[in-house]
């Protein structure tokens, strides 16, 4: 990501005309992201098709940032492109040649400046030097070692890791220190990669927090663990604690109709949904809380 350059400005125009926004995907094209052929209706000759060259979001965003920057030279404004899930995406087929012109001496007006004739409009096309690229992943999703190593070396990266000290605590809950717990449960199962973003456990304030807290807790950090550890149980109940997962014993009829298909070393396990001050002391005491001392308002019990 480039540094240099202005900022954005925030008065002398709207903030939009300065950022494009695009989400990778697996089957995002260079035709999207560059220049295509499109099919375009004529509404002037009674619907009829015709088919034009379209740019993409990537050249609409350079033809912006060149004409400021031939406009106003070093002080011209930042523009910013960001694609979300940029590892999702076969970066190869998407920026295709285009790929050697982000990089920052490559960009127009640089020391070993390139251009290339775009394959659909024949026209010549560099990157001007106010353009920041930012990509945004999640190594959890798609491992970062399999992200094209062209791109990689034109990219600086800057991890972000779950920030425990943005949380607040709810009904005696220090929440940082039970994201931190759980967390440190995921990386030594799991890997780091894998560990929950503090976002899952932002809530407004005590008052409400305590419905959000745990609406938040049964309908997305557990899906997501359960999806993390599929099939089991155990390693779900030791990230959890055996408050929030209960072994549960088969039923002597269900045994008796599996006859030897059932594996008596098997186990079962069940999500227990717990209710007021239950809820706030099993999460308290994920968090180290001694029993007790978690605990709902009195105003909020019942």
């Amino acid at each position: 990501m480039r540094e240099s350059g202005n900022p954005i400005p925030e008065a002398s125009a709207p903030r939009r005309n300065f950022l494009e926004f695009v989400t990778f995907h697996q089957s995002f094209a260079y035709e999207e992201f560059v220049e295509g052929i499109r099919p375009l209706r004529n509404e002037e000759a009674d619907g009829e098709i015709r088919y034009d060259v379209v740019a993409g979001v990537f050249r609409r965003i350079c033809s912006k940032a060149e004409v400021a920057w031939r406009a106003h030279g070093e002080d011209a404004p930042r523009f910013m492109l960001v694609i979300d899930e940029i590892n999702r995406a076969n970066i190869a087929k998407v920026l295709g040649e285009l790929i050697t012109l982000i990089e920052d001496d490559k960009r127009l007006g640089e020391a070993n400046e390139i251009t290339v004739t775009l394959p659909y409009s024949r026209q010549r096309f560099g990157v001007p030097p106010n353009l920041v690229i930012l990509g945004t992943l999640n190594t959890a999703d798609r491992s970062i070692a399999l992200l094209d190593l062209a791109l990689r070396r034109r990219f600086t990266f800057v991890e972000l890791m779950p920030n425990p000290s943005l949380l607040r605590t709810i009904s005696g809950v220090d929440l940082a220190i039970a994201l931190t717990r759980l967390n440190e449960r995921i990386a030594a199962l799991l890997d780091r990669d894998h560990q929950i973003g503090h976002s899952y456990f932002m809530c407004s304030d005590d008052e409400t927090g305590f419905e959000e807290l745990r609406f938040l807790w049964y309908h997305r950090v557990i899906p997501l663990l359960q999806e993390y550890f599929f099939n089991d149980g155990e390693r779900l109940r030791a990230v959890l604690g055996t408050e929030f997962v209960k072994q549960v014993d088969v039923q002597p009829g269900t045994v008796k109709a599996l006859g030897s298909l059932f594996d008596p070393d098997a186990r079962k396990y069940e999500i227990v949904r717990l209710e007021g001050n239950e809820f706030i002391a099993a999460l308290g005491h994920l968090a180290g809380k001694p029993s007790g001392e978690a605990q709902l308002p009195l105003d909020q019990i019942g």
